[in-house]
């Protein structure tokens, strides 16, 4: 049990997949942490591609989500900040969370 290798995530499988697929040439002149990190910049923007970054301040939290569109945006930045607001053992306002986008 113990020595068997630990599942590979999505994204180190595509890494190493792209890694493998670059030329002597190019794997020669760049370094393995420079390319994972270009890569994973490439990778989160591949995946969120139709999405755009909302921050609104919340109570004291300060959240950021990824939505398609405002609506989304507000309904998945309430769900946060209640998960938040539970973590600390508190409960979201009685009127609703007020949200200012930032």
């Amino acid at each position: 049990m113990l020595d068997r290798p630990a599942p590979k995530t999505p994204f180190v499988k595509a890494f190493h997949e792209w890694w493998e697929s670059q030329s002597p040439a190019v794997t020669a002149r760049m370094d393995q942490k420079l390319a994972w990190s270009v890569f994973r910049a490439g990778y989160a923007f591949g995946q969120r591609k139709d999405k755009q970054r909302f921050v609104f301040r919340v109570g004291k939290f300060r959240i950021t989500v990824w939505a398609a569109s405002v609506r989304e945006a507000k309904r998945l930045a309430c769900r946060e900040a209640d998960s938040r607001a539970a973590a600390r053992r508190g409960k979201a306002p009685t009127g609703g969370w007020t949200l200012e986008q930032i």
